[in-house]
């Protein structure tokens, strides 16, 4: 197994201690400590949380690779450690019905888990069934321990009557959480993705969602995991998903990848089969190398060769596509070796071998892919004529080339192996088929404690035509469900039913609403918000300066209560709005501007959910341009007496620079000393080595550390993409 560090491990490992503590939980989340299994209801964060990140979990099935089972099915449930299991049972997402499964035996198969053909085995294996009556839909998976204690796994379980004929199939890729495009921090837009599929689910009947990799921006950033497996549990639909070459990025090995990383928070292996109904999937990894391996390659062949002449549709999902150029092809892979993607076409024979099983095991309809951040479908045809569809997505949140756009691709399959692209907003071409959800504007923010959740959309330049919103509400049950019911706010929306559903440990509001304006908001809260906001200025650079620098400024901003709505600046002298951008830290945001002469300072607002409102105004003296003249000496008398040279201290001489917040309607200054010179006192700020005196580092180390760490970065960045291809 190739680890993608080989060759540049001390330039990786001195970016990664520049980066590793950048991004952050999404605002007004609690840090998740979870190290032992559930004993009591947590708040909704640490909950799903705490499902992957217990000692004792649930390793098979997960959220990332549900488990589809028919009434009166046994299933097997594979665990990280052995535990004596008292009772099981599962909760409907979607209605809150609980249903009791028969624990028929927990063996234990080791003592440890272990990694085998880079998949991890557990160390004990549980086996359960369902009853006869069970209902249809997707179940949060439960085992209560002898202990009292509790292990879970949300949405790991479909359960079916009758084989579906059709799915209706959001394809989602390209995420790179932790970083930012646009000014957004990519975990940010998350929001938009959640709304978007629960609101299709019911106005399109879409059914499921897979993901083909670079979840993440950097392998080792944990904070973005955690933000994904939230959001992505906030679901009303089954999810899918394989990794990408970003997920690979700085991971030490497969051992870090599987146990650390991408697999503990989505699916402990590199490949994988899943199948629901007649429907069969199978994710591969692509690795950093981007194309499959031949062990991957093996693993295909051996999972299609198993229904091989039964009546099913084998779709295949890895984040690196075969094809580069869409189109239609057929025949030989030398006829179209030019339109192959290059990390692909480098290793042609593996090229060759996906076409010969694809040929041999006509099930094969359908081969997700990523990478590209564009749309690229192609359509290879057998020497039949029959058709597999390789659907290639833009990138989700990310950046993207000129023309194209943040998206995410519908494709309904039927059972007998039709395909089809359902391009909502334009007419379907095979180099632009997805929904571009750029103006689809949508934000959510978890409120102190998770008594709250709030979301604030605008969808005024989106270009489907949406009369219903579907939006849900992750809650705290430290509130009675019908208090949360009974304060809803919704604004711009006409509620059209809303229901609070226990999921278990927390509620999960579930809110379908006609849409009257295409701006608006809505909340759903256990207690009031009275609370302003907190400005925290971080730093200003630099703290003096002159005409035609550009003034960086970073804020911290945070809520105690629903979270924050708004954020903007403005120039005070000028009255000149200033952009806002996100910072690595969902709570940070950053402020830059150019240096005018008449710049008196900068007004940062904040506007939280419920209105309340802070100002912090951050005082910048810039001086006027200097005016240069030149004139002649003067002449040279010589003298005999010594002059003494003197040194005049002013009247008043002041270094000061204020931040001033509103919210307390006092004056907040940088500590200043007061320094006795006879009759005259001079006023001088206080400031410690490497500081300014707004607060935070001096320009010139700032300026330093950002060009080391800049190097630091570009050449990692330089060797990791040598080898990414």
């Amino acid at each position: 197994m190739r680890t993608p560090v080989a060759g540049a491990s001390l330039l990786l490992l001195a970016a990664l201690a520049l980066l590793a503590p950048l991004a952050s939980p999404i605002p007004g989340a609690p840090e998740a400590t979870a190290t032992a299994a559930i004993s009591e209801a947590p708040e909704p964060w640490q909950a799903v949380l705490q499902s992957v990140e217990t000692e004792a979990r649930i390793l098979d099935p997960t959220w990332a690779k549900p488990l589809a089972a028919r009434p009166g099915d046994s299933i097997e449930v594979e665990l990280s450690t052995y535990v004596e299991v008292a009772t099981a049972y599962v909760v409907n997402v979607e209605t809150g019905s609980r249903v009791d499964l028969t624990v028929e035996s927990v063996e234990k198969m080791a003592d440890s888990v272990s990694i085998k053909d880079g998949y991890v085995v557990g160390a004990a294996l549980a086996r359960l069934s369902l009853p006869s009556d069970a209902a249809p839909g997707l179940y949060n998976l439960y085992l209560v321990l002898s202990d009292g204690d509790i292990i879970w796994m949300p949405h790991s379980l479909i359960v079916y009557d009758a084989p579906p004929e059709e799915l209706v199939i959001l394809h989602l890729t390209d995420t790179q959480l932790g970083a930012i495009d646009k000014g957004i921090l990519n975990d940010l837009k998350l929001a938009r993705y959640v709304a978007l599929i629960n609101t299709l689910k019911y106005e399109l009947g879409l059914n499921l969602v897979v993901v083909t990799g670079d979840i993440s921006d950097i392998g080792i950033n944990v904070s973005s995991y955690r933000n994904w497996v939230f959001a992505m549990n906030q679901l009303l639909v089954p999810a899918f998903t394989a990794p990408g070459n970003h997920d690979w990025a700085q991971v030490p090995g497969l051992k870090a990848f599987l146990l650390d990383f991408y697999g503990k928070y989505n699916v402990p292996a590199r490949y994988w089969a899943a199948k629901w109904g007649n429907f069969l999937f199978i994710g591969l990894d692509s690795q950093s190398e981007g194309y499959v391996e031949p062990e991957g390659l093996d693993f295909l062949e051996n999972v299609l060769s198993q229904y091989s002449g039964e009546n099913v549709v084998a779709m295949i999902m890895f984040h690196h596509p075969i094809f580069s150029d869409p189109g239609r092809y057929k025949g030989d892979p030398e006829s179209f070796r030019g339109a192959l993607y290059g990390s692909w076409e480098s290793h042609f024979d593996l090229v060759e071998r996906f076409f010969d099983i694809i040929n041999k095991y006509e099930i094969v309809k359908v081969v997700f892919a990523g990478h590209v951040h564009r749309d690229a479908d192609a359509i290879y045809f057998r020497q039949d004529n029959t058709a597999v569809y390789f659907i290639t997505t833009t990138t989700s949140m990310h950046g993207h080339p000129q023309g194209y756009f943040w998206g995410a691709k519908v494709v309904r399959v039927t059972a007998d192996g039709q395909v089809e692209v359902i391009s909502l907003d334009r007419e379907y071409r095979l180099e632009k088929g997805s929904i571009d959800t750029t103006g689809f504007e949508v934000y959510s923010s978890y409120g102190t404690g998770g008594k709250s959740y709030s979301w604030i959309y605008n969808i005024e330049d989106f270009g489907v035509a949406l009369e219903r919103l579907t939006l849900v509400y992750p809650l705290s049950k430290a509130v009675p469900a019908e208090v949360y019911k009974n304060n809803l706010i919704a604004e711009g929306l006409t509620p059209v039913d809303i229901r609070i559903v226990d999921q278990g440990l927390y509620y999960l509001g579930i809110g379908t609403f006609e849409i009257d304006s295409s701006i608006g908001k809505t909340v759903m809260y256990g207690e009031p918000d009275e609370t302003p906001p907190q400005i925290e200025v971080q730093s200003v650079v630099p703290s003096k300066p002159f005409p035609g620098s550009i003034v960086t400024i970073q804020v911290k901003v945070s809520d105690v209560g629903w979270g924050i709505e708004r954020i903007y600046a403005e120039v005070l002298g000028t009255g000149d709005e200033v952009p806002v951008f996100s910072g690595l830290d969902p709570s940070i945001y950053v402020i830059r501007t150019q240096a005018v002469p008449g710049m008196e300072g900068i007004k940062v607002t904040a506007v939280d959910i419920a209105g309340n409102t802070s100002e912090a105004v951050i005082e910048l003296e810039v001086p006027a341009p200097q005016t240069t003249t030149t004139t002649q000496p003067p002449e040279t008398t010589e003298t005999t007496e010594t002059e003494t040279a003197k040194e005049t201290v002013p009247e008043t001489t002041t270094m000061e620079e204020t931040v001033e917040t509103t919210t307390t309607g006092e004056k907040t200054s940088v500590t200043t000393t007061t320094v006795e010179t006879g009759e005259k006192t001079a006023t001088a700020t206080t400031v410690e080595t490497g500081q300014t005196v707004g607060g935070g580092f001096d320009s010139s180390l700032i300026i330093l550390g950002a060009a080391v760490a800049a190097a630091i970065i570009i050449l990692a960045a330089a060797v990791y993409r040598s080898r990414a291809g």
